[in-house]
């Protein structure tokens, strides 16, 4: 064998440098440091009040300093004298000067300049700070401060305590009543009792509650029915510092557990400071004052709990629930407006009862409004049926049917204008959901419906179900500009700011006239990263000016909803009065989209949702949906 054979490899002689300098002893026992310290940081950093963002700075700077490190332990090594120059030793080490220090100061540098390049880049694109996006990352409780008015809250599923077996419509139906009188206040934003359900049963904390549902506090509670008496326990807790603010027991007789629900709307808008208008406060009050028969409000609640179950079965079931009560109690309204709308839901599925139906239900709403003039269910049914009937000169959106009193009609779905009802009642979203899945049905205005159907969902604060429907309809309609952006205001409004950014890749990368370019995706990612969902805000209003430049026209309430979440209320104010002169269909967004909760605590905000709910029960002949799908 060659003496040459017998030379090891040179990647033999490096790893017995590196072990010689104790570089893979340095580099072991600076990973053990590293781990204890990053340890030690996610224990303390929360009782010092220092977030996500230090722990993401920290763990950065733990791994940037790692190679100048290494670098450092090659060319120095601990000694009992101190720290000194690592000693060449070999044949090769001795052809150079023992006090050439070029090469590994040129080592040095050129590693601490690649580190310093990764820093830059990497705080350029944002990944060291804190994107306000929610939804992600570790929670850390915030301190309650009372002063600060409660603008969005959700009542929880009520836990079922009775004694007597009784079903879950009884605590169910409590449940819905509490969030129809909640809604009413027109400066607050209450969650749908869709949104809530899947907390049913679940033992998610509170402040995580808070944040998937982005809201300021929640209502949890119980229901103890025993014979004819029934209470109720309800906290109200602050979801972000998940601290009990308030809490109250109500003993009440069984005839007057619904009117109770307008007395716990009041109590509660007094707790977080909610404005009551002299309207809403007198409604509340109205409702309060009535009692009413245990066995009608019993078939009430049944037919309530029926017709949640969406079904034709369950609305025929429903529709008989509300006849018994209305049979038992003449007097009570929100039994007669729920019999209308069932039997409207029925109607439009039976073509053979269809004319007698529309014009019983139309009659029932009109005894509902009677009865009680602030009743939403009941205008909500009103303004549907009116819209469905013939306009004068044969324009409209129905067809005529004859009928005994020549007043009733069968709704032509496709053309029926149901923008403005939309989310402020269960039974108002069962006739938009039934409205909205026939019309997908015609041809002619399927992916229309859709979009409409999507912006019903997002009215009722279903953020996830609008993503879910408007990513089906953008796979099936690429070229449908306004599906790809209230595809990514879905996201945004369901707290997913890079959802919003992936959205906007998506149609980009589909193409189409309308869509953003990679320039301005490359914008928009940017925006993001430093400032979270602002920062796309921030991004649609550069856009909306540049589509009101080239002389298209421009929704005032995307305006005002960019510019409210930029912080510019004056300017959100003035392109609300707009949208409100302009009767914007993006008004509806106002009760449950997250973006207005920085205005809510202004009175001007609730100026505006009273005026925009005027309008919402104020018939109009229907508007036909442009081509485009664009309002």
């Amino acid at each position: 064998m060659s003496a040459h054979d017998d030379q090891p490899s040179g990647f033999a002689r490096f790893l017995a440098e590196m072990r010689r300098r104790h570089v893979v002893r340095f580099a072991l026992g600076y990973a053990a440091a590293a781990f204890v310290v990053l340890q030690l940081a996610e224990i303390l950093f929360p009782a010092f009040d220092i977030g996500d963002t230090g722990l993401r700075i920290l763990v950065a700077a733990v791994a940037l300093l790692f190679p100048p490190a290494v670098v450092l332990a090659w060319v120095f090594d601990i000694t009992a004298e101190g720290i000194k120059k690592t000693a060449d030793e070999g044949t090769e080490a001795r052809r150079l000067p023992s006090n050439s220090l070029f090469p590994r100061v040129s080592l040095l540098v050129l590693t601490v300049v690649v580190v310093g390049a990764v820093a830059v880049w990497m705080a350029r694109k944002g990944v060291l700070e804190e994107p306000d996006q929610g939804g992600s990352g570790a929670l850390t409780l915030v301190a309650y401060d009372p002063s600060v008015p409660i603008r969005a809250l959700a009542v929880l599923p009520l836990d079922n305590f009775s004694g007597d077996g009784s079903p879950d419509y009884f605590t169910a139906g409590l449940q819905e009543e509490l969030i129809a009188q909640l809604t009413q206040i027109a400066g607050l934003r209450v969650v749908s009792r869709t949104s809530v359900q899947r907390y049913q049963g679940s033992d998610t904390p509170i402040p995580q509650i808070g944040r998937d549902l982005q809201v300021d506090a929640v209502i949890e509670g119980s229901v103890r029915r025993d014979e004819n008496q029934v209470r109720i326990t309800l906290q109200l807790i602050h979801a972000p510092s998940d601290t009990h603010v308030w809490a109250h027991q109500y003993d009440r007789p069984l005839t007057d557990v619904l009117s109770l629900q307008s007395e716990v709307a009041l109590d509660i808008a007094t707790q977080i400071q909610a404005e009551v208008g002299p309207d809403e406060a007198t409604a509340l009050r109205r409702v309060a004052s009535r009692d009413v028969d245990p066995e009608a409000q019993d078939a009430y609640l049944r037919g309530k709990y029926e017709l949640a179950k969406g079904t034709p079965e369950g609305n025929r079931s429903a529709m008989q629930f509300f006849e018994k009560a209305v049979d038992m109690d003449s007097a009570f309204a929100p039994a007669l407006a729920n019999l209308a709308g069932t039997r409207f839901l029925v109607g439009m599925t039976d073509s053979a009862q269809a004319p007698r139906s529309m014009a019983q239900a139309q009659e029932e709403a009109q005894r509902a409004l009677e009865l009680d003039s602030a009743s939403v269910e009941a205008r909500e049914v009103m303004t549907l049926i009116l819209g469905s009937l013939p306009r004068p000169g044969g324009t409209g959106a129905a067809v005529a049917v004859a009928g005994s009193d020549g007043i009733a009609a069968v709704p032509d779905v496709p053309t029926l204008d149901t923008a403005w009802v939309t989310s402020m009642s269960q039974l108002g979203q069962r006739i938009a959901d039934e409205v909205r899945s026939r019309g997908a049905t015609a041809e002619q205005a399927g992916n229309i419906q859709r979009l409409v159907g999507a912006r019903q969902l997002m009215a009722a604060g279903m953020f996830d179900q609008a993503s879910s429907l408007l990513s089906d309809l953008v796979d099936d309609a690429p070229e449908l500009a306004p599906a790809w952006e209230l595809l990514a205001r879905s996201q945004i409004a369901g707290g997913d700011a890079q959802g919003a950014v992936g959205a906007v890749e998506g149609w980009s990368a589909r193409g189409g006239d309308a869509a953003p370019t990679s320039a301005q995706v490359r914008t928009l990612q940017d925006a993001v990263n430093r400032q979270g969902a602002v920062g796309y805000w921030r991004w649609v209003l550069d856009r909306l000016d540049v589509r009101e430049a080239a002389g298209e026209r421009v929704s005032p309430s995307d305006r005002a909803a960019a510019l409210a979440a930029t912080g510019d209320a004056d300017g959100a104010f003035a392109a609300l009065e707009q949208a409100l002169a302009q009767r914007d269909r993006g008004l509806a967004t106002l009760e449950r989209d997250p973006v207005w909760d920085g205005l809510r605590g202004d009175p001007r905000f609730a100026d505006v949702v009273r005026r925009s709910r005027a309008l919402r029960h104020r018939p109009e002949a229907p508007r036909t949906p442009r081509q485009d799908g664009r309002k």
